[in-house]
C-alpha cells in the first residue's frame, strides 16, 4: 500500500514538474466559423515570440542573447510558413457578418477577406455610393473611409480591432459608383479573434477614441 502511494505521489510530482518546465499548457486550436484556425495559429506563435523577446531583453549574456535571437527568427519563419500552408489548404471565403452605420450615403453590400498572410488579415468592403458625397467645401469627395471594429459572439469588443478601410485611387464618389475599400488587422488584433463574430462600422470619433485599445 505504501509502495502504491509512493508511486502515485511520484507520478503527481512528475506531472507538475512537466507542466512547470513547459511554462504553459498548449490550448487546442479553435476553428472559428469565419476565420478558421488562423487566430489560434497567430496566437500560438505570438505567445512564443513574445516569450523569446522577453528573454532577449532580460538576457545579459551576449552569446545566449544571440542564440535566442536566432530562435526567434526561426519561429517567425515557421509562423509565416505555417499560416501560408494553412490558408492555402483552408481558403477563408465566407462573407464576414457586418453591421453598418445608419443613414449613410453608401451601402456596404459585402465584406470579405481579401488576403490572409502571417500577421496581416486584409479585409475588402464592396460598396455602392447611393448619392453624391461632398466635402465641407462643396467639392466631390474622391476617398471614402470606413471605420470599423470587431465583436465576439457575446457582443464584446475584440482588443486592438479598431481600424479603418479606404481606397487611394481617387474615385469620384457620385451616385451609383461601385467602390472597394481595404483595411487590415495585424497580429495584435487577429490573435484575439478566436471567437470573432462580426464587424461593426463605427464613427470617426469612436475610431479616434479607441484605435489604440
Amino acid at each position: 500500500m505504501k509502495k502504491i502511494r509512493l508511486i502515485s505521489g511520484l507520478m503527481i510530482i512528475t506531472i507538475i514538474s512537466l507542466i512547470a518546465c513547459s511554462g504553459r499548457v498548449n490550448s487546442p486550436e479553435k476553428d472559428n466559423e469565419f476565420l478558421g484556425k488562423l487566430p489560434s495559429i497567430e496566437k500560438k506563435y505570438a505567445l512564443q515570440i513574445d516569450e523569446k523577446e522577453k528573454k532577449i531583453e532580460e538576457c545579459t549574456d551576449m552569446k545566449k542573447a544571440y542564440k535566442l535571437a536566432k530562435e526567434k527568427k526561426l519561429l517567425e519563419k515557421e509562423k509565416d510558413e505555417t499560416i501560408a500552408e494553412y490558408v492555402a489548404a483552408h481558403p477563408l471565403t465566407k462573407d464576414l457578418p457586418f453591421q453598418p452605420l445608419p443613414d449613410t450615403k453608401y451601402t456596404i453590400k459585402q465584406v470579405v477577406i481579401n488576403k490572409a498572410l502571417s500577421g496581416n488579415l486584409n479585409i475588402k468592403f464592396l460598396i455602392t455610393i447611393n448619392e453624391e458625397i461632398k466635402s465641407k467645401y462643396g467639392s466631390i469627395e474622391k476617398t471614402l473611409f470606413i471605420y470599423y471594429k470587431a465583436l465576439d459572439s457575446n457582443g464584446n469588443y475584440i482588443s486592438k480591432s479598431t481600424t479603418v478601410a479606404t481606397n487611394f485611387k481617387n474615385i469620384k464618389l457620385i451616385a451609383n459608383t461601385e467602390y472597394e475599400a481595404f483595411g487590415s488587422w495585424q497580429n495584435k488584433a487577429t490573435r484575439n479573434m478566436e471567437d470573432f463574430a462580426k464587424i461593426v462600422e463605427i464613427t470617426r470619433e469612436e475610431w479616434e477614441q479607441n484605435k489604440r485599445k
